[in-house]
Formats: C-alpha cells, sequence, structure tokens
C-alpha cells in the first residue's frame, strides 16, 4: 500500500477523524428537542460553525499533531493505511513547511467566518483557543511521558493515564458547541452534566480506538499468542499501555494469512475493567442526568435515581456476557421506565442522550482495525451484502490512505 501524496493530505488531512463529526449536530439536535425548535437563522448559525469548527479548526490541529509526530509516525508498521503527513524522511523539513502553511491558511478562513454577519466572532473564537489550548496540553504530555520503552504493554504510569483523561476533551466542546448553539444555558448544571457525559464518551471512544491501532505492532506466532515489535522511538506507549485490557485472540478471530491482526474485533469481547467501558459507563450515567435535565424541572432525587440507573443499565449493556444490541435496546426500556417512574415531564427525551452515547459507544467498539477509519461504509457493505438477492459488491480493496 502507497501513501497517499501530499495534495490530498493539504486538502483534507485527516478524513477518518471525520467519524467525530456527528457529535456537534447531536447535540445542537437535543438542544433543539429541549427548546421545541429553532429558527432558520440558528440552524445556519450552527451549520456554518459546525464546519468551521470539523473542516478548520480541528484539521488545523491534526496538522500540528502530525508536525509534533512526523518522524514517530514516519515509523510505523501502518504508516500508509494511516494516513498521516505523508513522507519520505528526507522530504520532512518541505512537507512540514507544507503541512503548516495548510493549517494557517485554514485558520485564515475561519477567521473570515468570524467576521461574517453571522455573529459567530465570539464563538468561533472561543472554539479556536478551546481545541488548541486542549490540544498543548495533549501534546506536552505526550512528549514528556511517551518514546522512552519498547515493553509490551508498558508501564501504567501518570502521565499516561493524564493522556487518556486529555483526550476526552475534545468530544465535550464538540458536544456543548451543538448544544448551546441551540439553547441557553440558564445554570451552570446542564452545561456540567453533559460535559461529564461527552468528556467520558470522549475517553471511550480515544482509547477503544488506540487499543485497536496498537494491534499494528503485534502478529500471531505459532501458539496463536501476539508478539509485539515496538522500538521507543514510535512514541506509542499511551495506545499500547491499553493492550493489557484485550482478550485472548481464539481460533478464527480476524487473523490475516501474515498474522496480522487487522480483522479483529477486539473490542466487542474486552472485559468491563477495560477503560473504554469504563469511561463509557461514567458516560451513560452522566448522559440519564443530562436526558433528565433536558427534559425539564427535576428534584435532586430524580436526577440522582436517573444517574444510578443510567450507569447500572450502561455496565449491563456493555458488559461483555451478551448480544449488545439487544441489551441496549432492552437497557434503554428500562431507563425509560425508570424515568416515567420518577416523574420526567418527556420520558423519551430523558433517555435519549443515554441512548444515543452508549449506542454510538457499541457501534465503534464492534470495529476492527480494518473497519476502524472508515466504520459507516463497512457497516453499510454488510448490510447490502445480507439483502436477499443483491449483487455482489466490488470488495473494498483501495488503500484507506487513497479513500
Amino acid at each position: 500500500m502507497s501513501e497517499r501524496s501530499l495534495r490530498s493530505y493539504l486538502l483534507l488531512p485527516r478524513p477518518g477523524d471525520l467519524v467525530k463529526a456527528w457529535i456537534f449536530p447531536a447535540g445542537f439536535l437535543l438542544g433543539v428537542l429541549a427548546a421545541g425548535g429553532a429558527s432558520g437563522e440558528e440552524v445556519l448559525r450552527a451549520a456554518v460553525a459546525w464546519g468551521a469548527l470539523e473542516l478548520l479548526i480541528y484539521q488545523a490541529r491534526y496538522q500540528w499533531n502530525d508536525i509534533r509526530g512526523f518522524a514517530a509516525d514516519q515509523r510505523h508498521p501502518d504508516r500508509a493505511a494511516r494516513g498521516r503527513l505523508p513522507g519520505p524522511i528526507s522530504r520532512g523539513r518541505e512537507h512540514i513547511r507544507a503541512s503548516a502553511l495548510g493549517a494557517l491558511g485554514r485558520l485564515g478562513l475561519a477567521a473570515l467566518l468570524a467576521v461574517a454577519p453571522l455573529d459567530l466572532a465570539g464563538a468561533l473564537l472561543a472554539l479556536a483557543l478551546a481545541v488548541f489550548g486542549v490540544a498543548a496540553l495533549y501534546e506536552a504530555l505526550r512528549a514528556r511521558c511517551t518514546g522512552s520503552s519498547e515493553e509490551v504493554p508498558p508501564p501504567l504510569t501518570g502521565g499516561i493515564l493524564a493522556i487518556w483523561g486529555v483526550v476526552g476533551a475534545g468530544y465535550a466542546i464538540r458536544g456543548l458547541a451543538g448544544l448551546g448553539a441551540a439553547v441557553s444555558f440558564g445554570s451552570a448544571w446542564l452545561p456540567l452534566a453533559a460535559g461529564l457525559t461527552l468528556w467520558a464518551y470522549g475517553i471511550a471512544f480515544v482509547t477503544g480506538r488506540w487499543a485497536l491501532e496498537a494491534l499494528a505492532f503485534g502478529r500471531l506466532d505459532e501458539r496463536g499468542e501476539i508478539a509485539w515489535q515496538v522500538e521507543p522511538g514510535q512514541a506509542r506507549e499511551h495506545s499500547l499501555a491499553l493492550v493489557r485490557w484485550l482478550p485472548p485472540v481464539t481460533e478464527g478471530e480476524g487473523r490475516g494469512k501474515d498474522g496480522s491482526l487487522g480483522h479483529w474485533r477486539a473490542l466487542s469481547s474486552a472485559p468491563l475493567s477495560a477503560p473504554w467501558n469504563l469511561a463509557a459507563v461514567v458516560a451513560g450515567s452522566a448522559a440519564a442526568v443530562t436526558g433528565c435535565l433536558l427534559a425539564g424541572s427535576a428534584d435532586p432525587f430524580s436526577v440522582g435515581l436517573m444517574a444510578a440507573g443510567g450507569a447500572v443499565f450502561a455496565a449491563a449493556t456493555v458488559a461483555p456476557f451478551h448480544h449488545r444490541w439487544p441489551g441496549l435496546l432492552g437497557s434503554a426500556l428500562a431507563l425509560f421506565a425508570l424515568a416515567v417512574l420518577v416523574g420526567s415531564p418527556r420520558p423519551a427525551l430523558a433517555v435519549l442522550p443515554w441512548f444515543a452515547v452508549l449506542g454510538a459507544h457499541l457501534f465503534f467498539a464492534a470495529q476492527s482495525p480494518r473497519t476502524l477509519a472508515h466504520p459507516l461504509r463497512f457497516a453499510l457493505a454488510s448490510l447490502w451484502d445480507r439483502v436477499p438477492g443483491s449483487r455482489p459488491r466490488r470488495p473494498l480493496a483501495l488503500p484507506l490512505a487513497r479513500r
């Protein structure tokens, strides 16, 4: 598989990271439902802010990440498929300069949108500062806490835990921006609950994704065990530390002919104690509180019951002891019954944030390293294959980096 071209990279640095773009509109839709509607101007402003956040601000942030990690990315065993800033290392200075100029150009376009007659200057400035403030903290932690160990899994240090915690902040930024575009935060409780929901969901999403990406450093040996090959300069301790929670590879599970693990859906059978599952439980509890607040007035006792119910039903959903999708539906119905019991004015709305967060978690936890960059494409292709009488589709043979 060949690397993507520099032109393709500069046009859209991280197409695979657009899988996170659903969070802003989901937050906006929940806000619209809670507020009882939105004007055309509000929808337009939200759409422009969404595009600026995902296509300009965040893509510029990813370019900064790729510039800082250029040398390590060039040593990654799956570097072509990951689609980061292309090499070779001998042209690093030239490509880094081009990417830096592209990132500045994106931020310049965001600034032009800020001065457009849509009253978005304050919102876009706040988003840019939040995104790059979190990015600066993440880059500092990663520079300090990775790049020194070739042990697999590496020691679980406080720095690694801090990296896992910081990565959830971007998801809170996305969701709160969408929610805030539709409703005004009259008190601090709603943004606090929604922010915790999205922060915890972000930790669940990123740690699960990193655990799958870490499989590129492993191959199955003759005994059916994973043999790891890592160099300190690859600076992947924050992802390789997560492999301690991966389940054993059973016969026929995602095994490539060369021993690669690109088809292994490892997260679907990971224990409840895995960081991505524990974070999903926290997100479920906070999401139930968020829904309760969005649905209308609620007393502290009712909110506490919903928080406990959200956590219990989330744990029941992500536990690897049953079919998870039926478990999701059953748990959502149980949480709905609890919302009715505590007297929520709109019990369906009270359950909707919980259902969205846990549904998204299960969807991404069902991926393999091969489907991770474009999960929806592979999911739709799989559904099409199951339709009676459907024509066989062409194999998805194009490299992910060229899609």
